[in-house]
C-alpha cells in the first residue's frame, strides 16, 4: 500500500475508533478492511478501542483486578522507538481501564506514564499542562473524563500520521489491542461466572483481522513486520474461533497473550 493511502487508512481508524466512544455500546457490525475501502467504511467498523473493551467489561459487573495493567515504573525502561510505541499502546488500554473503573490517582499516574512516553516519541504537545488540569477538573465525571482523554489520543495519533510516523502508530495500535485483550481473558479466565466475558474475548477475533490486515499492508518497515511474528501464536489460536469461545479456549488464548504482551512490556 502506498504511504499516502496508508495514512489516510490509519488516521480514519484512529477517528472511528474514538467515535465508538463517544457512541457508547453500540454493537458494530463487524467486516474485514480491505485496501480499496472508502474512508466513510472505515470510520464505521472500526478496530473497538481499549475504551470500548473495559466497559463492555465493566458493564458484566466484573471486579476491578490491581494487578492486571502494567506498572508505570516500568516506563523508565523503554529505550527504544519500537519499545516506546508499544507500551504507548499499551498505558492507552490500562488508561482506559482504571478510568472506566473510576480510579482517580491510578488515571492521573497512566497520564503522567503516557506523557513520558509522548515527549520521548516527540509527541508531547496533546499531553500538556492544560491536559493535566482539565483531566483534573473533570476528574469525579467518567464520561467527561473519557472524552477528553479520547480526544487527547485523536489528537496523538493524527500527529504521527501527519508526521511520517505511520508505523509508530501501527505500533502504538498493535499494543493498545495486546492489552486490550490481555485484560479481557485475564477477566474471563478467572471470573467464576465468566458468562459474557467470554463473547467479549470470541468477539476480538474480528479486531485482530483488522489489526493484521494494517500490518501485511506496511511490512516494508522491519519494525512493523516484526509484529506479525510477535502475534503470529494469537493469530493462530483465533483461527479455531467461529463465533464463540468457551473457557478452556479463553484459558488458551490468555496463554498466548500473555506471552506476547510479556515481549512487549519486559
Amino acid at each position: 500500500m502506498k504511504a499516502k493511502n496508508f495514512s489516510v487508512k490509519i488516521v480514519a481508524l484512529a477517528v472511528g475508533v474514538l467515535l465508538a466512544v463517544a457512541c457508547g455500546n453500540r454493537p458494530s457490525k463487524q467486516i474485514q478492511l480491505s485496501v480499496g475501502q472508502q474512508l466513510e467504511d472505515v470510520i464505521q467498523y472500526p478496530i473497538p478501542t481499549a475504551y470500548e473493551v473495559v466497559n463492555l467489561i465493566n458493564r458484566t459487573g466484573a471486579a476491578y483486578i490491581l494487578e492486571v495493567t502494567n506498572p508505570t515504573g516500568k516506563v523508565e525502561s523503554y529505550l527504544t522507538e519500537s519499545e516506546k510505541a508499544l507500551n504507548l499502546g499499551v498505558y492507552s488500554a490500562d488508561l482506559a481501564y482504571v478510568t472506566t473503573y473510576n480510579l482517580k490517582q491510578e488515571t492521573m499516574d497512566y497520564l503522567k506514564a503516557l506523557k513520558k512516553l509522548s515527549d520521548e516519541l516527540h509527541v508531547s504537545a496533546n499531553f500538556n499542562v492544560s491536559l493535566a488540569r482539565e483531566v483534573e477538573n473533570n476528574i469525579e465525571n467518567k464520561d467527561s473524563l473519557i472524552s477528553i482523554i479520547s480526544r487527547s489520543f485523536n489528537e496523538t495519533y493524527s500527529f504521527l500520521v501527519n508526521n511520517g510516523k505511520d508505523n509508530v502508530s501501527i505500533q502504538v495500535l498493535a499494543g493498545m489491542w495486546v492489552e486490550g485483550l490481555y485484560i479481557a481473558t485475564y477477566t474471563a479466565a478467572t471470573s467464576s461466572n465468566p458468562g459474557d466475558l467470554l463473547q467479549i474475548v470470541a468477539n476480538q477475533k474480528q479486531s485482530l483481522t483488522t489489526l493484521t490486515d494494517i500490518i501485511e499492508n506496511n511490512t516494508d518497515a522491519p519494525e512493523v513486520a516484526a509484529l506479525l511474528t510477535l502475534l503470529e501464536p494469537v493469530i493462530a489460536e483465533y483461527g479455531e474461533v467461529d463465533k464463540t469461545v468457551d473457557i478452556a479456549k479463553t484459558q488458551k488464548i490468555h496463554s498466548v497473550i500473555e506471552k506476547i504482551r510479556s515481549e512487549i512490556i519486559k
